[in-house]
């Protein structure tokens, strides 16, 4: 009997345990699954961050929870607050009594903000529901004439792009809402806050003519949301059927085998075709803030899981053509790529476009596939090799058909030498 007063024994020490750990997991709840929380804003990985942290690093505005309160940021603060005085002023009821109708409203909102933020923040929700009103007016005052001075320009594209430096699209919308009896009648048209910021992020954008947004049904999140969906509207849905990675040569190495460069069209940069030994490319303007536009949508699709990999796969193409300054020279010549930064800086720019990020389908595996089995091939190689030494110029080609005919006037006269009866068909050589 001593093994079953032993079982006795420690059953009775059990339920206390138990308890202990009950009480531990009731300390944590969480009353939402987080498989089904609405992220859309989130903290770049650290594993993106360290090779170059200045593409997503904030330089002189706060948007959002997340770097609220920075200290080296408080100087914008004073001008957010002016802004937001300004647009209370243009309201018909007092100043205090439009604040206090859009806090209300805003408020309503706030539990669905906070579920768009992926990771955590210390703000209690007064404090965040200021954030989401101050940070939202100052937004939706784009259009100001301020704005459009240059350093103001440059401050803010590289900011309110950054993916940790948004606030919900649905936050921003409601306050444009709320101000629009102070806006004229155009300003009221329903995507009128579409417009503005598109026109205000119009010169920065990767595209070389206007961007269009054309909704999809899945609504807009935040505003670099809405720029990755201007970029990708003619694209959505188009479904690769190869997703297998597949890496293949730059375009020094292609043009050696024959590979020819043409500019596509210029409304969806992502709509790379290859046919026939010819790769047709969109143009894509790149400039200053355009590594931290790239790094930042990269950074987003690899957070939200609703995205598929289409710009971090547009990198991935891009880094294989584009390994040295010789090869952006040959897509600038060929008005592929509109720069207005050096050669070198764009090739730096694309060899350090993707690294550390998970490809789970490449967007490009059958173009890619299809690149490398002509690139494989020999025909196109030699045919390559025959047109650059010897059809680049009048004189190679003229050196070329001379030691041709001297081939064949050999050949012949060989023929004549050992049969007689090859002479009628010397004759006819030498009056051709």
């Amino acid at each position: 009997m001593p093994e079953t007063d032993e079982i006795a024994h420690v059953s009775n020490e059990m339920p206390e345990s138990n308890r202990m750990v009950t009480s531990s997991i009731k300390e944590k709840p969480c009353h939402v699954s987080p498989s089904l929380l609405k992220s859309s804003i989130f903290r770049v990985p650290q594993k993106l961050r360290w090779r170059n942290e200045n593409v997503y690093d904030l330089n002189r505005v706060s948007i959002g929870p997340f770097h609220n309160g920075t200290k080296t940021l408080a100087p914008m603060e004073k001008m957010k607050m002016w802004y937001l005085g300004s647009l209370l002023q243009r309201f018909t009821v007092p100043p205090e009594e439009a604040l206090e109708h859009i806090v209300e409203s805003i408020r309503s909102l706030q539990r669905s903000a906070r579920e768009c933020y992926a990771d955590p923040f210390n703000l209690e929700d007064e404090t965040f529901i200021e954030m989401l009103v101050v940070d939202g007016c100052f937004l939706i005052e784009l259009d100001d004439p301020m704005f459009n001075t240059s350093w103001m320009h440059e401050n803010l594209y590289h900011d309110l792009i950054l993916l940790e430096n948004q606030i919900p699209w649905f936050i921003l919308r409601r306050l444009f809402e709320l101000s629009e009896l102070t806006v004229s009648v155009d300003e009221r048209e329903p995507d009128f806050l579409v417009k503005l910021v598109l026109k205000f992020f119009e010169t920065m954008m990767l595209m070389t003519v206007p961007a269009e947004y054309r909704p999809n049904g899945r609504g807009i999140k935040h505003i670099l949301h809405l720029l990755c969906s201007c970029l990708l509207s003619n694209s959505c849905n188009r479904r690769p059927e190869n997703t297998r990675l597949e890496l293949f040569p730059p375009v020094t190495g292609l043009l050696q085998s024959g590979v020819k460069f043409k500019k596509g069209t210029p409304d969806d940069i992502l709509n790379i075709k290859f046919r026939k030994g010819e790769i047709e490319i969109p143009p894509i303007k790149i400039q200053g803030n355009s590594e931290s536009l790239f790094q930042n949508l990269i950074a987003y699709e690899q957070c939200d899981r609703h995205c598929m990999d289409q710009f971090t796969s547009y990198g991935v193409f891009l880094d294989c053509l584009i390994k040295s300054s010789k090869d952006a020279d040959v897509l600038c010549d060929e008005e592929i790529v509109v720069q207005a930064l050096s050669t070198e800086d764009i090739s730096l720019l694309f060899n350090r476009l993707y690294n550390d990020t998970l490809i789970s389908e490449f967007y490009y595996g059958g173009i890619a596939h299809d690149i490398n089995e002509y690139y494989r091939s020999r025909w196109p190689r030699w045919r390559a090799t025959l047109k650059r030494d010897y059809f680049n110029n009048p004189w190679s080609f003229s050196s070329f058909i001379a030691a041709i005919l001297v081939l064949v006037f050999t050949f012949a006269q060989t023929l004549f030498y050992y049969s007689p009866l090859c002479l009628p068909f010397m004759q006819v050589i030498i009056l051709l």
